[in-house]
């Protein structure tokens, strides 16, 4: 697919290898010469320097003959002019990020009113899923797939959890109808055999039906005391006001620190259920004032990744129940495990995963990256064309790296062994190491738009 990506900043960059190690034709359109340098230094794309809202960008022979335009610019403006003006001209399809929430809050603001054919905002998804961790009813993070049929959960083991620590994976007693399709350790991913030693510090990641998952972890880990009910967020930006309205709607008593004086101002306005507070939020005393030992859930979303993660590990110090922080940088994820941090999000790789899943197509039902993208989580539907149907898992040919995880049939979920057939229309859940949705695509016969 050609696509033309116009914006070269985080997102878009992050996008644009995305996509271009899924094997599509990339162009990245931006003014900025040090942006274009950077991924003509790092991707083997396509560059052109322009404003990517004009006619005169927008008619470019190579951008008028794209497949998609994917409009991510720091401007909500450019962004919507992009992708109107680039439909109108014939490009077929557009995607374009919208980030400010007086768009995203305006119900008449929607891509059917515009033509567009997908609006996405980055800090917006990311606090739908910090709502999801911090509301979950296991005290890990779980990933429905299936239409909840089934769960992908990670646990990190400790030295306290005898049920998993120094034994090999084929002498676990696992319930049934659960799998370990990955092991994540100091920052690699694994996939495990059963010779496999697990270790404290290890983080399991398991494939199972959600009896079977909320089963195993009552066994390792104590369920959370109380529902939660108070939560502080680090942080006043786009992220932290589109969390705090979240929470404030749940009914959960919720603070923001911001150290933006004026912005303290606008969010008092239109966050009146929370409690703005202007200050440093890597003040000791502050947060000790603030009942950093008594909250609930602490959330870090400044800009700044370190910050985010050193504030956090200091929370958890300090007693705050579950701790999540944002981060963007892949480079930070084996940090994130070894600090103790239970959750980090970063708005980057749900967004670039969001854009994936439309490209692929219907078939393609989700997405889900895991460790900052070291591995994929995929559910799709096996068409009647392809080449595994019929045969047994063992005799499929399927990489050591690719691991189907879940069949889901009639309604019903199986967690397959390797004599299960996988029959035309089953949707499956695959677990990938790196970016291999394109052989998924090719093994399983599953096509994109």
């Amino acid at each position: 697919m050609k696509i033309t990506i116009i914006g070269a900043g985080k997102v878009g960059f992050e996008t644009a290898r995305r996509l271009y190690e899924e094997g599509h034709d990339i162009l990245v359109v931006d003014k900025d010469d040090t942006k274009l340098s950077k991924v003509e230094e790092q991707l083997d794309v396509m560059i052109l320097k322009g404003n990517g809202a004009t006619a005169q960008v927008l008619r470019d022979p190579y951008v008028v003959d794209s497949d998609l335009l994917l409009a991510v610019t720091n401007s909500d403006e450019v962004n919507i002019i992009a992708g109107i003006t680039g439909k109108k001209l014939g490009i077929k399809k557009s995607i374009v990020r919208v980030r400010d929430p007086h768009y995203a809050m305006d119900s008449s603001f929607s891509r059917e009113d515009l033509g567009l054919d997908l609006i996405v905002n980055p800090e917006f998804a990311a606090a739908r899923e910090i709502v999801r961790m911090l509301t979950m009813a296991l005290p890990v993070h779980t990933e429905p797939f299936g239409q909840g049929k089934v769960q992908l959960a990670d646990i990190t083991t400790d030295e306290n959890m005898t049920h998993f620590i120094n034994k090999r994976i084929k002498d676990l007693k696992m319930p049934p109808s659960c799998l370990i399709v990955a092991i994540s350790r100091r920052g690699d991913m694994i996939v495990p055999g059963g010779m496999d030693t697990i270790l404290p510090g290890d983080t399991l990641y398991i494939l199972g039906l959600p009896s079977s998952i909320d089963h195993l972890v009552s066994k390792v880990k104590k369920r959370r005391q109380k529902k939660m009910h108070s939560v502080i967020i680090l942080g006043g930006g786009r992220l932290g006001y589109y969390l705090a309205n979240k929470l404030c709607s749940l009914g959960m008593s919720v603070k923001v620190i911001e150290q933006d004086y004026s912005r303290c101002h606008e969010l008092a306005e239109r966050l009146p259920d929370a409690l703005i507070l202007n200050g440093d939020g890597t003040d000791v005393d502050l947060l000790k004032r603030e009942g950093i030992e008594e909250t609930d859930g602490f959330v870090a979303v400044t800009g700044l990744d370190e910050e985010n993660l050193l504030i956090s590990l200091l929370a958890k110090q300090m007693g705050a129940k579950m701790v999540v922080a944002k981060v963007s940088r892949a480079s930070y994820a084996p940090i994130v495990e070894t600090l103790g941090v239970d959750a980090a999000v970063s708005p980057r790789l749900i967004t670039a995963s969001e854009i994936v899943r439309f490209i692929q197509g219907g078939r393609l039902l989700s997405l889900v990256m895991l460790l900052n993208g070291k591995a994929e989580v995929a559910e799709l539907i096996v068409p009647a064309s392809s080449r595994i149907i019929g045969k047994p898992l063992a005799k499929c040919g399927l990489p050591r790296n690719i691991i189907v995880g879940a069949i889901l049939r009639d309604g019903i979920a199986i967690i397959p062994e390797g004599t299960e057939k996988i029959l035309a229309d089953d949707r499956i859940v695959v677990f990938a190491m790196g970016h291999t949705l394109n052989t998924i695509e090719k093994l399983f016969g599953v096509g994109g738009k």
